[in-house]
């Protein structure tokens, strides 16, 4: 006896062969990252980034400050002889016996607390230095060989906290050599 006969779509195992295994029983199942575990690989990923920033941006960048020097010119003290630069500011103070630019006759605080203005600086040096003059060096000299000199704080140096006036006179024909201080 014959076995019937069937069609079919090519789709139906072949009774004559072994089952093919199902992959899925080999493979582990899928776990999936729910919204908790990606907002905690978010803020470790924006951990380390910050971090990283921190280190790159601080931690080897050395910190430079800046303080201001007052002008060496503001060291100077009544009887000092001295050489100056071209700006007056930058000074050497050298012995009277020795030729020198200039000579410092008188020094004297300012009485403002708050920054007075640079008009009101330099009226009170100017007056200042003209009320010390007699009292250090014969006044004529002043007027004949000599030429006086307030040297005041601008702004910036009296924020740095000087309040000082050095008052100085200077050869109008060349440098000094020996002081100009008059013999009590």
């Amino acid at each position: 006896m014959t076995a019937p006969v069937t069609t079919g779509n090519g789709t139906e195992p072949d009774p004559g062969l072994p089952e093919e295994p199902d992959l899925d029983d080999y493979l582990e199942p899928r776990r999936r990252i729910g919204v908790l575990g990606i907002t905690a690989i978010g803020v470790v990923v924006l951990a380390v980034g910050a971090g990283a920033y921190v280190v790159a941006t601080h931690h080897f960048r050395q910190k430079t400050e800046l303080t201001y020097h007052a002008a060496a010119v503001f060291n100077l003290r009544q009887g000092d002889c001295f050489n100056s630069d071209q700006n007056g500011l930058s000074v050497t103070v050298r012995s009277c016996t020795t030729p020198h630019d200039g000579e410092v006759y008188a020094t004297f605080p300012l009485a403002a607390s708050s920054w007075p203005g640079v008009d009101a600086i330099q009226t009170q040096a100017q007056d200042g230095c003209s009320a010390r003059v007699a009292g250090y060096m014969n006044p004529e000299l002043v007027q004949n060989a000599f030429a006086e000199q307030a040297i005041y704080p601008n702004q910036l140096t009296w924020d740095a906290g000087v309040r000082t006036v050095i008052c100085t006179v200077r050869s109008t024909d060349g440098t000094i050599t020996g002081s100009v201080r008059q013999n009590p």
